[in-house]
């Protein structure tokens, strides 16, 4: 039972979960060729040395990486609720908003949030960074790789 509570056969479980998803829903065609292919195929790679370091540590008979929460973690956890929460509302925000600007607004809030100590000039790097992140991505996305993105949905009531 101790090797189940293992931190990384944990994440190879996870990572191994979220590439089967992934893998099943790719299809034939060349958009889904390159990028969603090769991350998934990256996910799947990670998956396997975490579970090839998980083998190798229980033939060596070393003590696995066990989970313990501490106070600390609790506040760590509490992060993660935030994170999942932000991206859960970026999910169904996007298709009103369309990806990038609803893409910006996840970045923005989630830096703002996890800046540690939030002074001005902390702030202005939490907002300047994925201004700048977003607008690189856009420009590689769409003039290099040609990635189609969503439009926003909820922008189509000022075009009439």
């Amino acid at each position: 039972m101790q090797r189940l509570i293992d931190r990384d056969f944990l994440t190879a479980l996870v990572l191994f979960s979220i590439g089967a998803v992934f893998l099943s829903d790719s299809g034939n065609d060349l958009k889904d060729w390159i990028f969603p292919l090769m991350a998934t195929y990256l996910v799947l790679g990670i998956a396997s040395a975490l579970l090839l370091i998980v083998i190798f540590r229980a033939v060596m008979r070393r003590l696995p990486d066990s989970i313990h929460l501490s106070s600390g973690d609790r506040i760590a956890s509490f992060d993660v609720l935030v994170f999942i929460s932000i991206v859960l509302i970026y999910i169904f925000v996007m298709y009103g908003l369309g990806f990038w600007l609803s893409s910006f607004l996840m970045l923005l809030f989630t830096s703002i949030y996890l800046t540690l100590e939030k002074t001005q000039t902390n702030i202005k790097l939490a907002v300047i960074v994925p201004l700048c992140a977003c607008v690189a991505a856009y420009l590689l996305f769409t003039h290099v790789f040609y990635v189609p993105f969503p439009e926003g949905t909820w922008w189509s009531i000022f075009h009439k």
